[in-house]
């Protein structure tokens, strides 16, 4: 049965937290049903090519927040302005005492691990930067809030989540997942219809991309909606069980 549907989701407190036999038992019915999962994540592609091995995902990926996009025997796509020059933006900017902040470029291995609680192997995958780079500001929100104009009148973006702030091209999770849409179609693969699962603010663009937006809260006292989606579908349950809720719920949609 394939209808040609598309299932994008961000990881990063939800696959991740899910059980390993719950998410086995959905990935397996999502196959049966032909419906790819297209993982989008803040992680960098290092990273999540060990997690796609682990889960036995193949397909399209999209990292660093939007970011870069990769593809099975396919050049891998980085947004501009790239890695370096992001850096080398940083430094300059820096020279602004008000902007207290370090990037994972000015930090050590075992440092990132210590801030992060990353494993040395994660925290080494977590380095392996391609378009974006994790701050851990150290300011007032005064002087980020003066940051952020300043990232934004050079065309580039700032981003906040999973506690940290992400500085990158003028890209988001949205533009990717609609370059990732464009591409499978000029490939010949048939897209009827595009779904997405997110939880944090950084999948607002992710949710806004799609046919049909699933939002899965991470706490059971949340109240996250995308008031631009009226028609988003919200799931009752929080992170990890939302997410296997919101992919049976699918199914029962797919199986009408």
């Amino acid at each position: 049965m394939n209808r040609g549907w598309l299932l994008f989701s961000d990881i990063d407190d939800a696959l991740m937290n899910t059980t390993r036999a719950d998410f086995q038992t959905m990935l397996q019915a999502l196959q049966t049903r032909e419906i790819p999962l297209i993982l989008v994540s803040s992680r960098t592609l290092a990273e999540l090519e060990v997690i796609m091995l682990e889960l036995g995902i193949e397909g399209p990926v999209v990292a660093e927040n939007g970011a870069v996009i990769a593809y099975p025997s396919e050049e891998t796509q980085i947004a501009p302005p790239g890695y370096l020059l992001l850096r080398d933006f940083l430094v300059d900017q820096r020279a602004n005492p008000a902007f207290d902040c370090l990037g994972f470029g000015d930090m050590s291995l075992e440092e990132i691990m210590r801030t992060t609680g990353l494993t040395r192997d994660t925290a080494q995958r977590a380095m392996q930067r391609l378009a974006s780079e994790p701050l851990f500001w150290q300011g007032n929100a005064e002087d980020l809030n003066y940051f952020r104009q300043v990232v934004a009148r050079a065309g580039l973006r700032l981003t906040q989540t999973e506690g940290f702030l992400y500085l990158q091209g003028h890209t988001d999770k949205g533009r990717a997942v609609q370059y990732v849409v464009n591409h499978l179609k000029n490939r010949g693969i048939t897209v009827n219809r595009t779904i997405a699962i997110g939880d944090s603010d950084a999948d607002r663009e992710l949710l806004l991309a799609v046919d049909i937006p699933v939002i899965v809260n991470r706490q059971t006292d949340s109240s996250r909606s995308l008031s631009e989606r009226p028609d988003a579908l919200i799931a009752d349950q929080p992170w990890p069980a939302g997410w296997s809720q919101a992919i049976l719920d699918l199914l029962q949609r797919l199986a009408k």
